[in-house]
């Protein structure tokens, strides 16, 4: 595993450097040219922001930076090969999904745990744009990996796509459930029945063209800009959890800016929380519209309450096996993260 990591981090050295060398006579006149790698295609929630950053930065430095964005598969195709880029200082910025840093960071599983999250989205968006915990203890544990936490935020929430609808565990028993590459989402859905498989997100619409996959989870968005939709009968809304996912930079380049960069980088992310909020809320309900008119045939489920409270019940212990795996920093992170959005529920009643 780790020859893999060494020749992708070559691989990506290789590309980065031919990139470069090609964007040498459009970025002459900034001062800095800082690398952002996606886990997203382009035209995407994270594709959105990137750009948005960019555009940004490079106009409160006045030109003296350039972002240059790098959407998925431009040098990695998940798994944490951009996160361990970052680290390693071959990018400057990179998306860092939870579930996929997780092995280099397990109190990040946190946000793989199903039911801990409110229904309420703007709650949500308030705890992870606030969070002391997650900016400070957290925070301090990316710190420790070489990465600057950032920001972190919701793409919406994950729906499920089947070719079967599922209401109850039940539904679920023996069902191949595509999940990302973290051993709580792993518990998660075997908790629930289903027999879940870990597959790279290019190769996902093969996997249910084929037969190799039932089921899989993504934000509406995805689906829809992915084409996960065509392999399935369903979409089904269990509130489970939402997508969340974060923008680190590496701490070494980070700490080694003038400190007015530092601050017009925090600054522009602390910005843009109500903007990426309000993209993700435009793109999910678009893209459903555009599901639905691609393919009339797809049915869409939302569990009630007393049929998620089914699936919440199987999920609760699983926060234990979370707390197994981070130590007590996860059981703090945890218990605070309750907590916080418990009290973000009261002022959005």
């Amino acid at each position: 595993m780790r020859r893999a990591s060494s020749l992708i981090a070559v691989g990506c050295t290789i590309i980065l450097i031919l990139g470069l060398c090609l964007s040498v006579g459009t970025a002459h006149a900034a001062k800095y040219a800082w690398k952002l790698a996606l886990e997203e295609i382009q035209g995407s929630v994270q594709d959105t922001w990137a750009q948005e950053f960019k555009r940004r930065i490079e106009e409160k430095s006045n030109g003296e930076v350039e972002i240059i964005v790098y959407p998925y598969g431009t040098l990695g195709t998940g798994f944490g090969d951009i996160a361990e880029a970052t680290q390693n200082g071959i990018l400057e910025f990179a998306f860092t999904s939870p579930a996929y840093i997780a092995p280099i960071i397990p109190e990040v599983r946190v946000f793989s745990l199903h039911y801990l999250w409110s229904d309420n989205m703007q709650a949500n968006k308030d705890v992870m744009a606030n969070s002391g915990v997650i900016y400070g203890l957290l925070g301090e544990q990316y710190e420790k990996k070489n990465l600057k936490l950032m920001t972190l935020f919701t793409e919406g929430w994950q729906v499920w796509t089947t070719n079967k609808p599922i209401r109850t565990p039940a539904d679920m028993k023996g069902v191949k459930f595509r999940v990302m590459s973290d051993p709580i989402l792993i518990e998660d859905y075997r908790a629930y029945g289903a027999n879940p498989v870990q597959i790279a997100y290019s190769e996902i619409y093969s996997a249910l063209q084929l037969g190799m996959i039932d089921a899989q989870v993504q934000p509406v968005f995805a689906n829809e800009e992915m084409k996960f939709y065509e392999q399935q009968k369903y979409l089904i809304w269990a509130q489970q959890v939402p997508y969340i996912t974060s923008v680190s930079a590496n701490a070494q380049f980070f700490k080694s800016l003038p400190k007015k960069y530092q601050d017009v980088i925090m600054d522009t992310c602390r910005e843009m929380v109500g903007y990426i909020f309000d993209v993700q809320e435009k793109f999910n309900t678009e893209r459903l519209d555009i599901i639905k008119k691609k393919k009339p045939s797809i049915q869409t489920i939302y569990l009630t309450k007393e049929e998620r409270a089914a699936f919440e019940k199987l999920a609760r212990p699983v926060w234990n096996k979370y707390i197994e795996m981070a130590g007590e920093n996860g059981r703090q992170i945890l218990e605070q993260l309750v907590k916080d959005i418990e009290e973000a529920e009261k002022k959005h009643k």
